[in-house]
């Protein structure tokens, strides 16, 4: 369930105050402190960085990728037998 940020919407020369509730993604956005009835508005952020503006969040480099068990394999050189290989040369 994802946190949500809120503002007060003031009157006049007073100061917006800011709260959190947790809230589905479907439910609609509130329009009253669900405490005190002031009006409010959601506040649209881009993640932490409203909180964490000093924090570097630095992604891993991401591993290389896997080789393909269907990669094909490098074949031997020529006249050189392979175990698939059931030529005349061996006795049976």
């Amino acid at each position: 369930m994802p946190t949500y940020i809120y503002e007060t919407i003031p009157a006049k020369g007073k100061k917006a105050k800011r709260f959190e509730i947790r809230q589905l993604m479907m439910d609609v956005a509130l329009t009253k402190h669900p405490e005190t009835g002031e009006p409010v508005r959601r506040i649209i952020t881009g993640g932490a960085e409203p909180f964490l503006r000093e924090l570097t969040i630095e992604r891993p480099t991401p591993p290389p990728p896997k080789k393909s068990r269907f990669d094909k394999k490098p074949r031997p050189p020529e006249g050189r037998p392979t175990h698939y290989d059931h030529g005349d040369d061996h006795e049976h």
